[in-house]
């Protein structure tokens, strides 16, 4: 949908501070200031386009100069495609306003935490050290030099990760005007290598010498060289082949202070050949481009987790989008490292492989346990991209699938070509590593299960629990099949059978708790805890577990669709829709999404678009099933269309399930075919034999509109409050729906309304 940008116009020229509300280029929303220096602010907005926020970055000056730089740390940070750097997505301009737009990351710079701290323990040091190193080594891979590293340019997340940013300065390696600095010191002083002070050729140890200065910091609550100014800071790095030894400031065990004064060596010779060889001396052992390990000093991240390596696709078709293949790589690149449970090498590292493309040479020499290939074609003006993934062991191909989309916005194209790709690779990736761990009637059995759970969210889940527990017999240790059960056993506590005692509902909620306790970051777990918020009316805890979720699989498309669905009912319909989109743009088979837009332009009275998503399901169901026909006929009366609801009525009356034979008694009232007295009575007992208060709130709605139809305003007044006590959430149905006009005169009804309006706004109140 459009975005009206005349809302929240902001403020023209470039060097004025934005303000909350101002909208930049019609698509991102400024929430607030994140910091300012010299070469412009950075904010934290809101994309409206894809629904999630995202760090903007205003350059302060529109000179020649100044935009050619600003343009040359986007081309050079897109080259740059690792977990532990920030991903750069675009540049842009607006009016006067030139901007570039960056991964988010909710993280405190690392110069803060040395204010705040002084010298931080050993381990935690080593643990950052190999986190920047892992970084710069797929910087350097690249072809990029930082040149401006130090604490305020690494973010340190919640979890101890970091994050390198700020490539304002960075030059590539083979610049050819990298070997000069034009008479200017680019750099910091307290960190800035010896070779910048004199204006003399930089490369990737450049970098190296800026690490050890950070690391020095780090262990001794002190920079190596200290003066009055920072010429003087500067000019002892000429004057000295190496600092003082930090140990005469700290404890620190003699082979990581001996690197440190390895990397702080006025020459570069001297200092170690690669950030690689970092890693490994702080690691203990040799590693792969992104491998962390157990070493000496230190427990670190990462042991276990598969490993994917993506070579550069193949580009076929003519010269000028040869920029295709790498660029569709680095985005793949990029979703998979943001994914947890998968380790993605960088672009850089896979690069020499573009020529010599054997999978298990590729694995063998990366340490990777799966390879992805795939080439690139231009058809007219439209994109055709195969992908496939390829054991690193056997060289057996486990997955492929072939894409097309019109060329259009080629970054936005990468983006959703990228996304698209990444969800497939992770299913398949998660599936082949359970292999290696457990039986393989054990895997077969996830696999099914998993199909059939995620194949139509309207079908009965209960062969893919039973498919899952068998698996989990066999395995008890299988980790995706423990989340999947998770899922299945709450959606199979919904109307889709009695539930006797509540024995559904106690299997679910004990399938949820032991997914959360045994694979507490696995983000379909935290998708099944939403789920259950959600079916118990907690919409709060619901839609936050749903963020975690995607925290963890931001591709996972249930999760979208989950939360897209919520959205809407909640009065948040543009962000709903958008979300939505960006489900089916990931899994075009999801019908639940359809089904929801279906739902929101009936209300909105887009007919083309109801129909549209509708004969979307109908074609994958092939024909018509109790979900479609009960939204069909309930659409057809909030349009008037009785013909069209007695149709809907009549093919849901033949189909044989005993749900479909009580909903249609129960929509019977609205058509004239069943006593409203009766379809009270009904409404009541399948509440009452499934006891799931989402289940109920969604009954009562139905029984609202067909009681009104059948002229018993009493009996949907009362249907109304009774899904209101319970867990009723849509307001949007409440404000839009036109059934519900001849209730507008009626207190109860806005009683109802301010109830429903009131929780809604708790749930995104955060």
């Amino acid at each position: 949908m459009p975005v009206d940008d005349t809302e929240h116009a902001y403020p023209r020229g470039a060097e004025r501070r934005l303000r909350a509300g101002d909208v930049v280029a019609g698509r991102y929303e400024i929430e607030a200031l994140l910091g300012a220096g010299g070469m412009g602010a950075v904010y934290r907005v809101q994309d409206r386009v894809l629904g999630h926020p995202v760090a903007l970055k205003v350059l302060a000056h529109s000179s020649g100069d100044a935009v050619e730089r600003f343009t040359r740390e986007v081309v050079l940070a897109r080259r740059v495609t690792h977990p532990n750097i920030v991903r750069t997505h675009d540049l842009g301009t607006d009016a006067m306003l030139t901007f570039l737009t960056m991964e988010l990351v909710e993280g405190r710079p690392l110069d803060a935490i040395l204010i705040e701290r002084g010298a931080l323990p050993v381990e935690e040091v080593v643990q950052l050290g190999v986190g920047i190193a892992e970084g710069l080594q797929a910087a350097h891979d690249a072809g990029v030099v930082h040149r401006d590293l130090k604490p305020a340019n690494v973010l340190v997340l919640p979890d101890g990760g970091v994050r390198i940013t700020d490539f304002g300065i960075a030059r590539g390696l083979e610049d050819p005007e990298r070997t000069h600095q034009t008479g200017a010191i680019l750099g910091t002083p307290h960190y800035m290598a010896p070779e910048q002070v004199a204006g003399q050729e930089v490369d990737g140890r450049t970098d190296l010498y800026a690490l050890g200065c950070i690391l020095y910091h780090l262990l001794t609550g002190l920079p190596p060289y200290r003066g009055e100014t920072p010429i003087a800071v500067a000019s002892q790095r000429l004057l000295f082949d190496a600092p003082e030894d930090p140990r005469q400031h700290a404890t620190i065990p003699d082979p990581l202070a001996t690197l440190v004064l390895r990397l702080l060596r006025r020459e570069r010779a001297q200092r170690p050949a690669s950030a690689r060889e970092v890693v490994e001396v702080l690691g203990g052992r040799t590693l792969g481009p992104t491998g962390s390990r157990t070493g000496p000093f230190a427990p670190l991240p990462g042991e276990g987790q598969p490993t994917v390596a993506v070579l550069p696709f193949r580009h076929r078709g003519p010269a000028e989008h040869d920029y295709l293949g790498e660029g569709l790589a680095e985005e793949l690149i990029d979703v998979l490292a943001r994914t947890r449970g998968l380790r993605a090498l960088s672009l850089g590292a896979t690069a020499r492989f573009a020529e010599e493309r054997d999978p298990r040479t590729v694995a063998e020499e990366l340490g990777a346990s799966a390879v992805v290939d795939g080439s690139v074609r231009m058809a007219g003006d439209r994109v055709r991209v195969r992908a496939t993934l390829v054991d690193g062991a056997s060289g057996l191909q486990l997955w492929g699938e072939t894409y097309e989309a019109p060329l259009g916005d080629v970054f936005a194209l990468q983006e959703s070509m990228g996304r698209r790709i990444a969800e497939a690779l992770r299913v398949e990736v998660t599936a082949a590593t359970a292999r290696q761990r457990a039986p393989k009637e054990a895997v077969a059995l996830y696999l099914r299960g998993r199909r059939g759970l995620m194949a139509d969210v309207f079908q009965d889940p209960e062969r893919a629990v039973s498919e899952l527990e068998r698996s989990l017999e066999l395995a008890p240790e299988l980790e995706p099949a423990i989340a999947a059960l998770a899922m299945a056993s709450v959606r199979a506590w919904w109307g889709f059978a009695p539930d006797p005692g509540g024995a559904r509902a106690r299997r679910a909620e004990q399938n949820v708790r032991r997914a959360l306790e045994d694979v507490p970051d696995n983000g379909e777990a935290q998708l099944a805890q939403a789920m259950l918020a959600a079916q118990k009316g907690d919409f709060v805890e619901a839609a936050a577990a749903t963020g975690r979720a995607l925290e963890r699989i931001p591709t996972l498309a249930f999760a979208h669709q989950y939360l897209g669905a919520l959205q809407i009912e909640a009065g948040r319909e543009r962000e709903g829709q958008r979300r939505l989109e960006l489900a089916l743009e990931l899994d075009p088979t999801l019908d639940a999404a359809h089904f929801s837009l279906a739902r929101l332009t009936a209300l909105e009275g887009d007919l083309g678009d109801h129909r549209r998503h509708m004969a979307a399901v109908e074609r994958r169901a092939g024909g018509p099933t109790l979900p479609l026909l009960g939204l069909g006929l309930r659409c057809a009366l909030w349009r008037g269309d009785a013909t069209e609801a007695h149709r809907c009525w009549a093919a849901l009356h033949d189909l044989e399930s005993p749900l479909a034979q009580q909903s249609a008694r129960l929509f019977g009232v609205g058509v004239g075919e069943t006593a409203p007295a009766e379809g009270a009575a009904l409404a009541q007992s399948l509440s009452d034999a499934v006891a799931n208060p989402r289940f109920t709130a969604m009954i009562e709605q139905i029984a609202t509109e067909m009681l009104l139809v059948a002229g018993d305003r009493e009996g949907s007044l009362a249907a109304l409050e009774r899904a209101a006590e319970g867990a009723l959430v849509d307001v949007v149905w409440l404000r839009r729906c036109a059934l519900l006009e001849p209730l507008h005169d009626e207190e109860r009804f806005h009683a109802v309304l301010r109830r429903v309006d009131r929780r809604a706004r708790r749930i995104f109140a955060g």
